[in-house]
């Protein structure tokens, strides 16, 4: 899944707009800054671990318009043809299906939301189309892999690219995401604290200054990240035609940990390409995810009790390609965006007890050093491990 998108924006004019009839093209209007602005970024996918919903909701903080994550919603997906409906749980800023739900090709999803407040959000059905393979997938090392405007410089990093047979049969349209899989040395890290009940908090006995309270994990553990840009392709110069060494994703060097890539090539109906490519355009144009768009995008999202009122983002039903690769970045001399802390530290009795209490043989249980945390499934973070790593 990728980051959410600031959308800040609210439309002050539609000509000869039909929102909620069969008109789901993305729309670029006029604008202006305004809170209450909804945002969603759905998916369902045939891929386990594919399908989630964000949901984001303009507001005002200290005179700062902010997206702000729509906590307590109840979200469900429903399959058009057997009224099944699959709901979705609130985790890390996302709610997600079950762990182990994937959609088929033929289905008809839809979404529907409903907030806390009582307002209710649908989305238009979506058909999943079939999809198509790809090949070859490698990464390739750049020492300045790409620009970022806020560093005011390259990043390193590995682009990775595949192979596509496009079918000369249709029109076809592609979309791609990745996750990508380091494993962790330290499940948490404290400046200056110590690691408890879920949290970093002070010690009760000790200042800890300038020490970085580190903790391993008690089992593997991997970190996982996710693609920062958008990535779409179109046939309509290569339909029928063997795409070689096409470029579908960019992994900035983070860290020097090796890592397993795990690229989705998702497939797209001409409606949801459309809506990628004005949201691409958008993104390119801003200094990526993290930047205000200097315009708002509607999908097929609405809200079935007001129809005045505009929801942004889309809700896409898609078919994915699942490949991995792994990529050994043992050698690399680029220095890392994300540099080493400084020197990490353990617990020891007296960073949390008295040393009265640690001279005690043996000393009380909760003057036990705790040195190790457990890996936490989450979005973000997994302790199964991921296809085609290696030792």
């Amino acid at each position: 899944m990728f980051r959410k998108i600031k959308c800040l924006f609210v439309f002050l004019s539609f000509l000869s707009l039909t929102l909620h009839t069969s008109c789901t093209d993305p729309v670029v209007p006029e604008y202006e800054y305004k809170e209450g602005l909804v945002y969603v970024d759905a998916y369902v996918s045939t891929a386990v671990g594919g399908s989630y919903v964000l949901i984001t909701e303009t507001s005002f903080l200290s005179g700062n318009l902010v997206d702000l994550f729509v906590k307590n919603a109840t979200v469900s997906y429903r399959n058009v043809e057997t009224n099944n409906e699959v709901f979705l749980t609130e985790s890390d800023k996302v709610y997600v299906p079950p762990n182990d739900f994937f959609a088929s090709v033929d289905e008809i999803w839809e979404l529907s939301i409903k907030f806390s407040d009582g307002r209710v959000y649908k989305s238009k059905p979506e058909t999943i189309i079939a999809p198509v393979g790809f090949s070859n997938l490698k990464a390739t090392y750049n020492s300045e892999l790409l620009y970022r405007e806020s560093e005011k410089a390259f990043l390193p990093g590995h682009f990775v690219s595949l192979d596509l047979d496009d079918p000369g049969a249709d029109k076809n349209y592609y979309f791609w995401k990745f996750r990508s899989f380091e494993k962790l040395e330290f499940c948490e890290q404290c400046p200056e604290r110590i690691f408890r009940d879920g949290k970093c908090v002070a010690s009760p006995v000790s200042l800890l200054k300038n020490k970085l309270m580190s903790y391993g994990c008690d089992t593997d553990c991997w970190e996982i990240r996710y693609n920062e840009d958008i990535t779409i392709f179109s046939d309509d110069f290569t339909n029928g035609v063997l795409v070689q060494g096409l470029p579908v994703g960019n992994v900035i060097l983070y860290t020097k940990n090796n890592i397993v890539v795990e690229m989705q090539q998702f497939s797209l109906s001409p409606s949801a390409y459309k809506y990628y490519k004005v949201l691409k355009d958008i993104v390119d144009n801003n200094g990526g995810f993290n930047a205000p768009p200097p315009a708002a995008l509607i999908g097929n999202m609405f809200n079935p009790n007001d129809s005045n009122e505009f929801v942004l983002g889309r809700f896409t039903a898609a078919s994915a390609v699942v490949k991995s690769v792994f990529i050994d970045r043992s050698q690399i001399e680029d220095t890392p965006v994300l540099r080493d802390r400084g020197s990490v530290f353990y617990e020891r009795c007296r960073d949390i007890c008295l040393p009265s209490e640690c001279e005690l043989v043996p000393p009380p249980d909760r003057c036990n050093p705790i040195t190790s945390v457990s890996c936490e499934e989450s979005r973000f973070r997994t302790g199964i491990r991921p296809e085609g790593w290696i030792d």
